[in-house]
């Protein structure tokens, strides 16, 4: 049983603490549209939390994949995932803005349920073959998988996603660029996050690794992005798909992208 890297946690707490004090040192200057620093806050943050949440995934990473779900990882999994909803709840504390600001608000009837609906379609899509699995039994899930599945998904992974890069950055660039430029620059950063969390290696060769970032996490991230507009900003229908796919795919201990047989 491999022990937690040390090094990638220190790293972590360190890019956060440093991140967050350069960043929090001088209060916003209006709304997210209008505030002359937004754009680089919101770069910022959005950089903070992707190397943060990257050098966390590399000590879940067993875990994530499930090749390792032991009861302490899975507890040092639940207290990672909820420093990264810390990380995105300070943030929101020091810019002193409300929620709705971020994309928590609602949206017209007919939007939402469109938007929800290209939502749920990516989670069939992505994770459908998941929740068969948990469904028919062929996964056991344990209290403690439970547990780490539900902080993950919701709190380490679809709160500061949807808050820091399609709520906050793609908002930011919404009255500052085209609208292929403010949905291309969260997706890049979403792609980044995810390629880091899983590196090639000996759990993933280079090409599942190139198939999962271009043939996966690009076009979710642009997916989500779109999602967001069609709700007139809302970040509800992809918090929701967000977290449905990761609790299917962690709860079922899969890997990211279907791994082509070797050998």
């Amino acid at each position: 049983m491999a022990e937690p890297r040390l090094s990638d946690l220190v790293a972590g707490f360190t890019i956060l603490v440093a991140g967050l004090a350069i960043l929090t040192r001088r209060r916003p200057q209006g709304s997210i549209a209008t505030d002359p620093t937004g754009l680089r806050r919101a770069l910022g943050f959005a950089a903070v939390y992707v190397l943060c949440a990257s050098c966390f995934a590399r000590v879940l990473s067993p875990a994530l994949l499930g090749f390792e779900r032991s009861p302490w990882l899975l507890a040092l999994g639940d207290v990672l995932c909820v420093t990264l909803g810390l990380l995105a709840w300070v943030v929101a504390l020091a810019e002193g803005r409300p929620l709705r600001e971020y994309g928590f608000r609602g949206a017209p009837t007919s939007r939402m349920v469109v938007a929800f609906v290209l939502g749920l379609a990516v989670v069939a899509l992505f994770a459908g073959r998941h929740y068969a699995d948990l469904l028919s039994g062929r996964v056991t899930v344990t209290g403690d998988s439970l547990v780490f599945a539900i902080a993950f998904a919701a709190v380490g992974s679809a709160l500061p996603d949807e808050m820091l890069l399609r709520g906050y950055l793609q908002g930011t660039l919404e009255t500052r660029t085209s609208r292929w430029v403010r949905l291309a620059v969260p997706a890049l950063l979403f792609a980044a996050l995810r390629g880091m969390r899983h590196l090639p290696g000996q759990d993933m060769t280079v090409e599942e690794w190139l198939r999962y970032v271009m043939g996966v996490a690009i076009p979710l991230g642009l997916w989500w992005g779109f999602t967001r507009d069609l709700a007139r900003g809302s970040l509800w229908p992809t918090f929701v798909s967000n977290l449905l796919l990761e609790f299917g795919r962690v709860l079922a201990s899969a890997p990211p992208v279907p791994l082509t047989p070797r050998g």
